[in-house]
């Protein structure tokens, strides 16, 4: 061949070489093509080694996978609870502080709410002389110099009356006199009579009352709270508004670590940012879903898109009612935390994928030797007509107990067919012969009376079409018993039939044919199968009454085949003739003349097994209904 050893001395050197390269290529190339059948066979062919395989990986890396998720969604709650607990803390102590500054605020008001010199000049329609104001302002003036001394969260106290009244911590001396203090919303708002406590917020508003030389407040915002001043007749005549230093209030918000890039703010009744880090959020409205959440419920926690990112907002009431505090923190800086873990679990994961790839392999290749030993023992089954099995250790109990229990099943399969084979054929063949030799005689005998009856009185064309109808069944039943017809073929020799029979009960029988998809019609069912049927209807159902009656054939598609239907409108069976003919399917009785159907059952199992065969449904004087489930042939 062309790549045999060079001739022995010859001197060309690189002969060897090239010889040498193309067998090592050569053997490659079976190598691979080796490789390339057996991946074929095991990704395209259902076996036993590929199915334990498939399904032993999938299980165990479904296994594998949920670990990871449980460890990994485990961790980010654990994670979650702790900045939930941590803002929790950081918000109650800011709470706490607040309430204790609010409430110090709550008493000084009262105090200038309450104190007589204020009432009496609140009291007067309008603003009282000079001389009545230096009279009770000395006593305010004291009053407010305490305030302005211990109260560290208050910026200033303004003093307002209905009559146009306006005085503040410092005597209005900081005040722009000529700015219209009750034309103002807040100020309007603390003159609203209110029920329950008389301390609440105005909210945010911007200090543009103070003289420009006062850059610390004016045009600044301020968080307002209020106490109204009453008159005897406990009507509104003016209120005391605290001014709070927003930078303190905001000072009291100290962020966990968890909030590097969150926030702890505060917001009132109306949903508006009162209190925030950033000045720019103060006096815009919060607008996120669940927000509606805060204010039914005393505190807890949700997620939701702020920002452009998802955050996790927990959230508390405050002792001013209608105030909540929020702590906004990004679900990043928390998914961050449980990076690590999720790196060390991600390697666990590829590490434990590697080992249980290498074990499956190993586990499945182990198993499915002696699995491949068995089936070349079974591939040589049959060869030269034999079914002898050679007994074999397959190493595993079980495959040779499978291998044993097959030894003696090929045993017995050959004994069988060597006592029953012929007997069997030659059985089948007398039934098929039977059934036929069964339709000629009576039917012959029968037609060529009526034939006679048509043509005495005259009946051509009736006369023509029953000649034509008997020959086309009686060339139908010569063809070769055992072969299958279409299903149009065999409906056709029903009509033929049905027209003869039809005749001789003076067309009193209504035929009707029910066959909702056509497509079934080329399908091939087993010869002379429904005309024994019809004839069974007729004699049984109907017998030599002469009255009106009906046969309905339907073919329908069901899961396994195909299912025709013959019910006729006879005189039907009651509950027992029914349960006596059910049995004689099985076991004839030639007394009963139900050998047809019998003959007929038998022949659709013996061609198409166990699976198939003929249902039979009856009621006393209402019909009966014979179904035939055959498969389908196409």
């Amino acid at each position: 061949m062309w790549f045999d050893r060079p001739p022995s001395g010859s001197n060309t050197p690189c002969a060897g070489r090239l010889c040498g390269g193309t067998i090592s290529r050569e053997i490659e190339g079976v190598s691979m093509t080796r490789m390339l059948r057996f991946l074929r066979k095991f990704m395209f062919r259902k076996t036993i080694y590929r199915t334990f395989l498939i399904y032993y990986l999938f299980g165990n890396l479904l296994l594998l996978v949920l670990l990871g998720m449980l460890s990994i969604r485990d961790s980010t709650r654990m994670i979650t609870e702790e900045v939930i607990r941590s803002s929790n803390k950081v918000m109650e102590q800011a709470a706490q502080g607040l309430s204790f500054n609010l409430e110090e605020t709550k008493r000084s008001l009262l105090v200038l709410a309450s104190n007589q010199s204020v009432g009496a000049i609140m009291r007067h329609a309008e603003v009282p002389d000079m001389a009545y104001l230096l009279q009770h302002e000395r006593n305010i003036s004291e009053i407010t110099q305490s305030i302005n001394t211990y109260q560290s969260l208050i910026s200033d106290v303004l003093i307002l009356g209905k009559n146009g009244y306006v005085n503040n911590l410092n005597g209005r001396s900081s005040l722009w006199w000529e700015y219209a203090f009750g034309a103002q919303p807040w100020a309007q708002e603390s003159f609203q009579p209110r029920q329950g406590d008389y301390f609440f917020s105005l909210g945010i508003h911007h200090q543009d009352y103070y003289l420009s030389s006062d850059i610390s407040r004016y045009g600044r915002p301020t968080l307002s709270v209020a106490m109204q001043v009453k008159g005897f007749r406990r009507e509104v005549i003016g209120s005391v508004i605290a001014n709070l230093d927003l930078q303190k209030v905001n000072s009291m918000f100290e962020r966990n670590n968890y909030q590097n890039k969150g926030s702890i703010f505060l917001i009132d009744e109306n949903r508006r940012i009162i209190v925030h880090q950033n000045n720019e959020e103060i006096g815009q409205i919060m607008d996120i879903d669940g927000i509606d959440e805060i204010y039914e419920q005393k505190s807890g926690n949700f997620r939701t898109p702020l920002y452009g990112e998802e955050h996790l907002i927990i959230y508390q009431p405050t002792a001013v009612e209608g105030w909540m505090m929020i702590s906004a923190v990004p679900m990043h800086e928390i998914t961050n935390q449980s990076a690590p873990l999720k790196s060390n679990l991600a390697r666990i994961l590829y590490l434990c994928l590697i080992l249980n790839v290498l074990i499956s392999l190993a586990v499945t290749f182990r198993i499915s030797r002696p699995m491949q030993g068995l089936l070349k023992t079974l591939d040589k089954i049959g060869t030269d007509d034999m079914l002898y099995i050679r007994d074999k250790n397959y190493q595993y109990h079980e495959i040779n107990q499978i291998g044993m229990k097959f030894k003696e099943l090929m045993d017995r399969i050959d004994l069988l067919i060597q006592q029953n084979y012929l007997t069997q054929i030659a059985l089948k063949e007398e039934e098929l012969k039977a059934l036929q030799a069964q339709i000629n005689p009576h039917f012959l005998f029968n037609t060529l009376q009526l034939l006679q009856t048509e043509i005495v009185c005259g009946n051509i064309e009736s006369s023509n079409h029953i000649v034509l109808s008997l020959s086309h069944m009686f060339r139908y039943s010569m063809r070769q018993s055992g072969e299958l017809v279409e299903l149009r073929t065999e409906l056709e020799h029903v009509r033929n039939y049905l027209y003869i029979m039809n005749k001789k009960y003076d067309d009193r029988l209504q035929v009707d044919e029910y066959i909702p998809d056509q497509r079934v019609l080329p399908c091939r069912i087993p010869k002379l199968l429904l005309q024994p049927v019809v004839e069974n209807c007729i004699r049984h159902g109907f017998g030599e009454d002469r009255r009106e009656g009906a046969i309905r054939i339907s073919v329908t598609t069901v899961k396994r085949g195909l299912l025709v239907a013959i019910c006729d409108s006879g005189k039907g069976m009651d509950e027992d003739e029914l349960k006596r003919l059910r049995r004689q399917l099985d076991k004839p009785n030639e007394k009963n003349g139900n050998i047809g159907l019998y003959n007929i059952n038998h022949r659709i199992k013996l061609n198409f097994g166990q699976d198939f065969g003929i249902r039979v449904r009856s009621t006393k004087n209402a019909g009966t209904c014979v179904y035939l489930a055959v498969p389908r042939i196409e």
